[in-house]
Parts: C-alpha cells; structure tokens; sequence
C-alpha cells in the first residue's frame, strides 16, 4: 500500500490561498457556536489557520497517513475531494464534512486524513486567535 501512496499526487492546493472564514471570538470560550448568518464570519483574516510546520508539514502527514482507498484502486477512480472543517481557537478539527466526493471511498479518505490531523495553529485576526472555516482540496491520482 505504501507504494500506491507515493503514486497519489498530493496536489493539496497548498501553495494556494485556501477558501476560508474565521469568526471572532471570545477570548475564554473555545466551544462558542458559529452563528448561521456568513454576515457574521470574516473572510478576511491575518494569518490563516496551519498545519504545524507549514505546506512542508501537511506534505510529509500526507504522505505518511494517506491511504488509498482499495475500492478507488480497482476501479481506477481518480478525483478532487474538497473537505470543509473548522480550526478553532485551541487549534482543533472539527465539524468536518465532504462538499466534493469523487467516489469509490475517495471523500471518505479525504475527511478521515483531515479528521485524524491533530492540533492546527490557530487563525489569528487583529491579533486574536480567530475560529477559521477551512475548505482542503485533496488531489487523488493513481499512476
């Protein structure tokens, strides 16, 4: 299996600006809830949520804990799965969820990595840690 993740293109869109929104937040409250209204939510914000160590960082734990998945293999599904999740103020993952799946267990794989992530570095605004909704691109090709 390890050789068929060195074949998966990790085209994560990371030198790119991901689709994001933060949302300020109380200084003392890391588990406020997000409002409905996106009025509410920044879409601007100083430094981005991160992966510790930065797009080197992400590379190497994809590398290390992608697993194609065996049904994607047979059927030779290739595809961009497009994850959403929240980074809040504590550098945690969640609300995650699938907005593209291209099938064959590729959206499931996508939303497991980023589940299975860790603690992120916070996004910050004016200073503040800032609640930060993040939209990941997963590039799955087989070679």
């Amino acid at each position: 299996m390890q050789q068929w993740i060195s074949k998966i293109a990790l085209a994560l869109l990371l030198g790119c600006p991901a689709l994001a929104l933060a949302q300020k937040v109380p200084a003392d409250s890391s588990s406020w809830p997000l409002p409905d209204s996106i009025s509410q939510q920044f879409k601007n914000v100083d430094q981005p949520a991160e992966y510790p160590g930065g797009v080197e960082g992400w590379r190497r734990y994809m590398e290390a804990n992608l697993q194609y998945p065996k049904k994607a293999v047979r059927r030779n599904t290739q595809g961009v799965a497009r994850v959403q999740f929240l980074v809040d103020t504590l550098g945690r993952v969640s609300d995650v969820s699938i907005i593209d799946d291209p099938g064959d267990g590729l959206g499931e794989e996508a939303m497991r990595i980023i589940r299975e992530s860790g603690r992120w570095i916070p996004a910050m605004r004016q200073g503040r840690k800032v609640r930060f909704r993040h939209i990941q691109a997963i590039t799955f090709r087989l070679e």
